[in-house]
């Protein structure tokens, strides 16, 4: 089956494949060659369904990789994923509940009564409710450590001067869009150290908002400079 054909009958997008395919948890039998479009099997077909529905129950590529290796049960994925959608429902449930009561109380931006509505929170937080954090909608840091592939230096490298591309999935779970950012430092970068030019390729992805699930980025010398 084409991918215009699987995503026509099974929903299962073009951009969704990229990402299980650069997470490490999808391979298909027959790749694409040359002209040659790739051509999925039957067997492609189960186990991108079979991900497409741990992915919609709320794992992350992470989780199903490590799932791949043995390396955590089904049971013990269940578990955490559970646990943290519950987290996330609990403080939104809780953020739901003042704004209500703020839209009921009618108040107004020139017309608040802080010390009211602080020690509410402050009251439902002592008594063991959560509420959304600002921190949990802070985007991650960009900024990685790498080791230059010439002379071993560190080099401190804000991966965000160098972004090509982004994809986005936007789940009905509640938890925000599932975010792919794609480097690629087109221009070769020198290092501070041996002065060389090295390049760097890969992408991180982001899901749920603020928290990296999982990336691939590799740091390589630049061949245009032999």
């Amino acid at each position: 089956m084409k991918p215009k054909e699987l995503e026509e009958e099974y929903g299962i997008t073009k951009e969704r494949i990229k990402l299980y395919k650069k997470s490490g948890i999808f391979t298909p039998n027959n790749p694409p060659s040359g002209n040659r479009a790739t051509d999925y099997t039957e067997c492609d077909i189960e186990q991108l369904k079979f991900i497409e529905i741990l992915t919609k129950s709320g794992l992350t590529c992470s989780d199903i990789k490590k799932l791949q290796d043995n390396e955590i049960n089904m049971k013990d994925a269940i578990i955490s994923r559970r646990k943290l959608i519950e987290d996330d429902i609990k403080r939104k449930t809780s953020a739901l509940i003042m704004l209500d009561k703020l839209s009921n109380d009618e108040v107004t931006f020139e017309n608040f009564d802080v010390e009211l509505y602080w020690d509410i929170i402050k009251d439902k937080e002592n008594h063991g409710e959560k509420f959304i954090d600002i921190g949990y909608e802070i985007p991650f840091d960009f900024i990685r450590t790498f080791k230059c592939p010439y002379c071993g230096e560190e080099l401190e490298i804000d991966l965000e001067d160098y972004l090509s591309d982004t994809s986005s999935y936007e789940r009905e779970n509640g938890m925000g869009p599932d975010m792919v950012y794609y480097f690629d430092s087109t221009d070769a970068l020198c290092c501070d150290f041996c002065k060389k030019n090295i390049k760097i390729v890969g992408w991180i992805r982001e899901y749920p908002i603020g928290a990296i699930d999982s990336e691939d980025i590799l740091i390589e010398g630049d061949d245009s400079d032999d």
